[in-house]
Parts: structure tokens; sequence; C-alpha cells
């Protein structure tokens, strides 16, 4: 599995590791806690038969008793078991960071949303393949709820590779829509400015597409980036840093400049 390297502006501190640490850990418990009290139940023969005899799911969390359809649980069960795999992305990049010592503060956010967002795309994976969009389903009678639970698992643990495998799989149905400035622009870098100068030289890079910059990097080294809009972004020649094209680091990419900067 592919991890994003996380960029942003300084490093996070042992004491935010640990509370995001500590929140992934409860989540997850909470989680698995969720998964075994709403899984439904195997059906009775007669089920098949008649759907109207499907018995109810009883469902007994945290102090709270109710009942539920046998839908209704595969529904929970699909958005906890997405939210447990992209749980386990997120444990798994965030101590593989913070054991190379790279983990920056900007990049807490990503591990506390990311069981979220496994879990709503764990549930958008079920309702098009419940919808019939990519293969025939019959009824929650007919669904597979170990299955589902796998499905939505390695959804949520591979949540970029799904996002890109839905984008490619609709891309052939769906018209593609026009450019516009509501949609992310490629980076590209047009000029440096000055074109030379020592470690802690304020450089100004101009281009288009740059406004998600978020460093600028010199040969080997990287410099956090300042007053960045669309068209500009500020850095200052970092510690280690060698001649060549600066490259500006985005989400979308990256983009090198057009000519080498020298460092004296």
């Amino acid at each position: 599995m592919g991890i994003e390297s996380p960029v942003g502006s300084g490093f996070a501190r042992t004491r935010d590791i640990v509370a995001v640490a500590g929140l992934l850990v409860v989540l997850v418990v909470g989680l698995l806690v969720v998964l075994v009290q709403v899984w439904p139940p195997p059906l009775p023969a007669s089920a098949a038969a008649q759907p109207e005899r499907v018995p109810a799911v009883r469902v007994d969390l945290f102090g709270w008793t109710a009942r539920v359809s046998r839908e209704a649980s595969l529904f929970v069960v699909v958005l906890a078991a997405g939210a447990v795999g992209a749980t386990v992305h997120a444990m798994r990049s965030l101590f593989w960071y913070v054991g190379n010592r790279s983990l920056r503060r900007s990049w807490l956010m990503m591990y506390l949303f990311l069981p979220f967002t496994g879990a709503l795309l764990a549930l958008v994976v079920y309702l098009v393949l419940r919808g019939g969009l990519t293969s025939p389903t019959g009824g929650s009678t007919d669904v597979n709820p170990y299955g589902m639970a796998a499905i939505a698992a390695l959804v949520g643990l591979f949540s970029r590779e799904t996002s890109e495998k839905l984008r490619a799989v609709f891309a052939t149905l769906l018209a593609p829509a026009q450019a516009g400035r509501d949609q992310a622009l490629p980076p590209q870098v047009h000029s440096v400015e000055p074109a030379s100068g020592p470690v802690g030289t304020e450089v100004l890079v101009r281009g288009s597409g740059l406004r998600s910059a978020t460093a600028v990097r010199f040969g080997g080294a990287d410099a956090p980036a300042a007053e960045v809009t669309d068209d500009s972004v500020r850095a200052t020649v970092p510690v280690g840093a060698t001649s060549g094209r600066p490259t500006v680091l985005t989400p979308a990419g990256s983009a090198t400049g057009p000519a080498d900067f020298t460092v004296e």
C-alpha cells in the first residue's frame, strides 16, 4: 500500500502524536464493538421464500437496546468495516512516520478524518454493488455480510486506490467535465527570483496552480511554502540546499522550475 509523504510546516509534538494515537485506538475498539453488536444473525431456511419473516437484529450498544432491520444492520456493518480499514491505514502510516521522525503537525488532521472518509467511501461502494451498477444483486437476504464487510474494510484500507478505480470506471460512462476555475489545475512554475543566493535567501516562485503548494525543494532539501497564492509562492533557501531547478510540491503533483537556482 502506498502511503503519501506528509508535508507541511512544523514537526508534530509528542503530546499531539499521543493524543491522535489514543483517539485511533479508542475509535477502533468502539468500531469493533459496533461490528459485533450489529452483525446480522444467520437467516432461517424460510427467509428466502418469505422475506417478510426475516428476523430483526437486536442491538445492545453501550447501554442502549434496539431492534433494527437486517437491511439497516448491513448499512452499519459496511460503515463500521470501512472505518476499521481506514483506521488500520491511519495507524500504520502514523507509526511509520513517527518511527522515521518525519511526521508533520499539519498531517495530523488527515489521521483524524481518514476513518470517516473510509466509512463513507465504503458506503458508496456498497450502494454501487447493491444497486447492480457493476454486478446484479438481490435483496438483503442474498447479501453475505462477511463478503460485504471484507469489501468495505479493503475499501477503507485502500481508499485512495478505490477512489481512482471508481473514477476510471465511471469516466467511461459519464462525459468528462470541462476544466474551470472550480477544478484544480496542474501546477506549473514559470520563473524563480532571484536566480542565485546563499542559504537563507528568500525566493519568489511564480507560476500557476500553486495555491495548494506545501513546500519548495532545493536539490535534496525542502523549504516550507509561505505566502502561497495561485500564481506565486515564497520560500527560504534551507540548509542543505544544492544548486539545481527548484521544485514546488503540491498534493496534486510537483512542478519544476525552467532554470537552475545557484546556491552560493
